[in-house]
């Protein structure tokens, strides 16, 4: 009958962190360390995210806005009158009825 091994933690976390590596694969790192890749596959959940729980609970991030967040172009049509002044905000994807609006203005 074959003995069951033992491995400390930490040989397990360093077996762990270099599975993690890119374009390292279980199997390769397993043989290097003369171990079974099943055994090195359940270790992975256990040792993975050790570290991730000193991490803080929200990490800022800085967001590019998005094109739904930016405001639309527009043309910007002032008016002058005795009373003050007309602003109009057109959409710059729509010039036929921009023009449409001024020549019904005048």
């Amino acid at each position: 009958m074959r003995q069951r091994h033992s491995y400390p933690k930490p040989f397990k976390a360093q077996v762990v962190q270099e599975c993690l590596h890119a374009g390292a694969s279980i199997a390769s790192v397993a043989l290097s360390h003369g171990i079974n890749a099943n055994l090195v596959r359940k270790w992975i959940p256990l040792y993975r995210d050790a570290d991730s729980k000193n991490l803080p609970a929200f990490i800022p991030l800085k967001l590019e806005p998005s094109v739904h967040d930016r405001p639309e172009p527009s043309i910007r049509i002032e008016v002058p009158s005795e009373h003050g002044s007309l602003v109009v905000n057109w959409p710059v994807k729509d010039p036929e009825g921009c023009a449409r609006f001024v020549r019904g203005l005048i």
